[in-house]
């Protein structure tokens, strides 16, 4: 039996992810495991541009699941990420600009191993790699345990202040959301469906205290004020 290489071993837990504050703001367009394969190998590529391999075992052992259902989750969320992309809108402070972009180029899934191969876009890496200011930053471990996207989505907008608050315009955190058309015409759908869940969720399984409100403009909810700060790990 061929040895365990030290990822395959431990995973990928203790591996940076690194993306440009536009990229955490822009709406991703990804389910939960579409996001744990894209992100994993964000975190493998550690800031390089290359083609990332992420194997089965790999991911089965960074996100604590069966190795079946691993390779399940690789194969149907190979293709699906292919057609997956980013959406930037409000591009130099016009609100009326938008701009749409694939994740990746290219893929390969190996069918027998249950390998992906990924080629990330050239319009997506300049948000990757050499990033030297306003990006946000976050071990993958934080997000292991969540089982929303949502969830994952909230802390990465949380690890992009420094301050330990956040003030958002409704609509662009319904953007980072990928928000249904039901939840940005019902706050309350927001609320019960996406903020109090994603909450409930980083408190419970990466250490936040969380206290938040929803602003009025008139009647209608404009924005949300959140105050936030992490236990870290000891």
């Amino acid at each position: 039996m061929a040895k365990k290489t030290s990822i395959e071993a431990y995973g990928l837990q203790n591996k940076n992810i690194v993306i440009a504050n536009i990229l955490t703001m822009a709406a991703q367009s990804l389910s939960l495991s579409e996001k744990r394969i894209l992100f994993a190998a964000i975190a493998k590529a550690g800031g390089i541009k290359a083609t990332v391999k992420l194997s089965a075992q790999e991911y089965a052992t960074t996100y604590g699941m069966p190795i079946k259902q691993a390779y399940e989750q690789i194969k149907e969320a190979a293709h699906n990420i292919f057609n997956r992309y980013v959406t930037l809108t409000r591009l130099d402070g016009k609100e009326d600009t938008t701009r749409h972009f694939r994740w990746v180029e290219a893929y390969e899934y190996k069918e027998g191993l249950g390998n992906v191969i990924l080629v990330f876009t050239n319009s997506v890496m300049p948000y990757l790699i050499d990033l030297e200011k306003q990006f946000t930053k976050y071990k993958l471990r934080q997000a292991c345990a969540l089982r929303s996207v949502y969830s994952w989505r909230l802390l990465e907008l949380f690890e992009q202040q420094s301050e330990g608050w956040l003030l958002i315009d409704l609509e662009d955190f319904h953007h980072a959301m990928n928000a249904t058309k039901t939840h940005r015409n019902n706050f309350k759908d927001t609320r019960s469906k996406i903020i109090e869940p994603s909450i409930k969720e980083l408190q419970e399984n990466d250490g936040w205290f969380i206290e938040w409100e929803a602003i009025k403009r008139g009647r209608k909810v404009s924005s949300l004020r959140v105050v936030f700060s992490r236990k870290l790990p000891d």
